[in-house]
């Protein structure tokens, strides 16, 4: 035995200080946004887009970016600050590049180098329109006085290649649908510059966005100090998510402490004795760190939701402990009291893995750390009980302890409740019954925005930039469909006429897709012709006389620009308009979507895309799947049940935990909880801590240590409560939702437990207590 426990303490030793070198070293990062959830079981790349796959794409690449919008009433000090400020976070280890206006310039050129080979294919729409209305003099009296004017830069190269400057006026058009994110803008006398950072995409993976956002409020303070009268505000995806993270990790601490010392001093109460409370630290701390050191051997990234489930551990692997500590020291050696309780905890062990297991294969990597975690955790108790724990003096339950008292008191009342064997089998079956009925019948409500606590300054500060940017009204996007481009390419220019008008009357911000950084061959190709036709034809010759250059009319034959990843190289907007097979419209400010939709509705291999909506139907479709999994876990526990206890006893083992997941369905719905994917999730845990007491009650019923048995589901389910009423306070409305089920359900647990495997003797506990008076 001896040898045992040293060889599973070193692994313990093992595993701590595997943990600690992957989150001391930043080797395994901490993450609390609730959207990195979701989309990643659609893992090709060159898949067939879903909706939740285009926005987590999106998503993503939003993500790299940091908007900072600095405000004064005096221009010059507002740009002399935003440039200090842009330095600063330049300097910043994770910041890839800054975007300032002005201090781009040198990206004209790279325009010019990518488009100028194609200016006669390139029209803006109301160029188009003049050549198509034959209104081609326009067009050459606008040349004419572009090329006398004193501030032309036309070199002859760009002569050559545009001679009827046709390309600055597609340019300026593109820059009026990209939007104003590179301008100073002037408001109700105050300016306002927007200063963007693009942040490297291993940042938050790499767990060094909390020092990046702590750094870049250090410089962001600075800034502001050393400027009277300059106002900040700041947005991105990243200041979300590490302040969800911050308040996570604060409620993990919380609720780990409370609980701990909550569950210590209901030992101390039972025991009068710090030895019990001892094993019992082992049993938890060894569940914990075994959990941890998998989950970060496993998953490159622990999500916050994950961790303060871990904290929850406490709560069950607590349960091992008590199941052997209150056996009385005249039951035996410490192997002879080991295997009295060895074959429930075994079974209560086999059952929580078969549901933990079914956890696991979960679509969300969330719920497979949890599953991970648990599993581990729980194993690692088990072991600790069987190795550690019978090298611990044993200490007898207090007669006079007040929980105990308690315990004889719940007992007596319960014993009045106890039923018939018929009326058990009449109250399984309406357990089951019920439970199917109410898993179909109780709406969910899987809304995206409800599970996360938001940051109120940050809310306003993200507000406020979008309505100086015109960034506001409903995110959506719009995502087209085709195995071929340049079909892509059509659809999107037919998308544009269709929006068109409802970007002229207000309803519409704006719009930018790829098809307008690179028209379709198609079109290029009726540009070359109007070009050829209305300008070249009728005023080439006129032209040239006035050039130092020779000019020639397009060649229909040669080549077209293309999205190709030389373009992508000087235009990262491409990547930005593009996912897997799909092209991507983004709108700005959508005020009317029904108008969109009803627009683009005889538009072929078009999808509007409300980000929202999709990862809440998203996570809808994971409850359906959440449910089956519980069912076919609740089919394979009433299997083994059946098994083992034959039929009848079987349903009533199987009716336990199955009522404790309606208590819990049913109380939540009472209390106004929504039904949502996560707190289905948690009725896995209901199914896992239920199953553990009515085995551990089936497997030592009629045997001498019944009664300690009862005490030990007693004391499991206080500190079970203890541990996941906690999560019920959380600050996190969903951890909060989910606290607030797993409670509910282990009180049914606990009452359904003792229920089911009464005997059919009222006047058993009884006979018990009077046996346990006589010891």
């Amino acid at each position: 035995m001896a040898l045992r426990a040293t060889l599973w303490a070193l692994c313990l030793i093992t595993m701590a200080v595997f943990a600690t070198w992957q989150l001391r070293g930043g080797h395994t990062g901490i993450d609390a946004d609730i959207l990195s959830l979701i989309g990643q079981e659609n893992a090709a790349p060159n898949g067939p887009q879903t909706d939740i796959a285009t926005v987590r794409h999106l998503l993503a690449n939003d993500g790299q970016q940091a908007i900072f919008m600095l405000s004064h009433s005096d221009r010059d000090t507002l740009e002399t600050a935003a440039t200090d400020f842009a330095g600063r976070i330049a300097a910043l280890d994770g910041t890839q590049t800054i975007t300032l206006p002005r201090h781009n310039d040198n990206r004209f050129a790279d325009l010019m180098a990518l488009y100028g080979p194609h200016a006669n294919s390139l029209l803006s729409p109301s160029d188009r329109e003049k050549l198509a209305n034959g209104d081609a003099e326009t067009l050459y009296r606008r040349a004419i006085q572009n090329l006398y004017s004193p501030a032309t830069t036309l070199s002859s190269q760009s002569l050559k290649q545009d001679p009827f400057a046709l390309l600055p006026a597609f340019l300026s058009d593109l820059g009026a649908k990209l939007g104003t994110g590179n301008d100073v803008i002037a408001r109700d006398g105050q300016f306002y510059l927007p200063v963007m950072a693009s942040l490297s995409p291993d940042l938050r993976s790499s767990g060094n966005d909390q020092k990046w956002v702590a750094d870049a409020n250090t410089a962001l303070q600075s800034v502001t100090d050393a400027t009277p009268g300059l106002s900040v505000a700041k947005t991105g995806q990243i200041f979300f998510a590490v302040a969800e993270a911050t308040r996570a990790q604060s409620d993990v601490q919380r609720i780990a402490i409370i609980a701990t010392i909550g569950i210590l001093v209901m030992i101390g109460l039972v025991f009068y004795s710090p030895i019990p409370l001892f094993g019992a630290l082992l049993v938890v701390g060894s569940g914990l760190l075994a959990g941890l050191a998998a989950v970060v051997a496993i998953f490159p990234a622990i999500h916050a939701i994950a961790l303060v489930f871990g904290a929850t551990m406490i709560g069950i692997s607590v349960d091992y402990a008590l199941h052997y500590l209150v056996l009385c020291s005249a039951a035996g050696s410490p192997t002879d009291r080991l295997h009295k309780i060895r074959p429930g905890l075994s079974l209560g062990l086999l059952t929580s893995v078969i549901g933990f297991g079914a956890l696991s294969l979960s679509p969300t990597q969330l719920l497979s750390q949890i599953a991970v975690y648990s599993i581990a955790g729980l194993i690692a108790a088990y072991c600790s009980v069987l190795f550690l724990l019978p090298l611990i003096p044993a200490r007898d339950v207090r007669p006079s302890s007040p929980i105990r008292k308690l315990h004889d008191g719940l007992q007596a009342i319960l014993g009045k409740t106890f039923a018939p064997i018929r009326v058990r089998l009449i109250a399984s079956a309406a357990i089951i019954i019920t439970l199917a009925l109410a898993a179909f019948l109780i709406p969910g409500n899987n809304d995206i925005r409800q599970f996360g606590h938001g940051n109120d300054a940050l809310i306003s500060d993200a507000g406020k930039i979008a309505d100086i940017l015109g960034l506001g009204g409903s995110p959506v996007f719009i995502r087209i469909d085709g195995d071929d481009p340049q079909n892509r390419l059509e659809t999107g220019k037919a998308v544009r006429h269709a929006l068109t008008p409802l970007i002229a009357d207000n309803r519409l911000g704006g719009m930018i897709g790829l098809s307008d950084l690179i028209p379709s061959i198609t079109r290029q190709t009726e540009n070359r012709g109007l070009v050829t036709t209305g300008l070249y034809d009728r005023f080439g010759a006129a032209l040239s006389n006035q050039l130092p250059v020779n000019i020639t009319a397009p060649d229909m034959d040669a080549g077209y620009l293309v999205p190709d990843e030389d373009a992508a190289k000087t235009l990262p907007e491409i990547t930005l308009l593009h996912s897997g097979g799909s092209d991507i419209i983004r709108l700005r400010n959508a005020t009317d979507i029904d108008a969109i939709r009803l627009a683009l509705a005889d538009i072929q291999n078009v999808t509007l895309i409300n980000p929202p909506t999709a990862i809440s139907d998203q996570f809808a479709a994971y409850r359906l799947w959440a449910w089956i999994a519980l069912g076919s876990a609740l089919g394979v526990a009433a299997i083994l049940a059946v098994l083992r206890y034959g039929f009848r006893t079987g349903i009533f083992v199987f009716a336990a935990p199955a009522g404790a997941i309606l208590f819990a369905v049913l109380g939540g719905y009472v209390f106004g909880i929504d039904q949502s994917f996560f707190t289905t999730m948690a009725l896995f845990l209901v199914f896992a801590i239920g199953a553990d007491y009515v085995l551990f009650l089936a497997e030592s019923r009629n045997s001498p240590h019944d009664d300690d048995t009862r005490l030990a589901v007693l004391l499991s389910l206080i500190s079970s409560v203890l541990a996941f009423g906690l999560l019920a306070t959380s600050s996190v409305p969903l951890v909060r939702d989910i606290g607030s089920v797993i409670a509910i359900g282990l009180i049914g647990a606990w009452f359904l437990a003792f229920w089911m495997t009464a005997p059919t003797e009222t006047n058993h506990n009884t006979q018990t207590q009077n046996q346990r008076g006589q010891e």
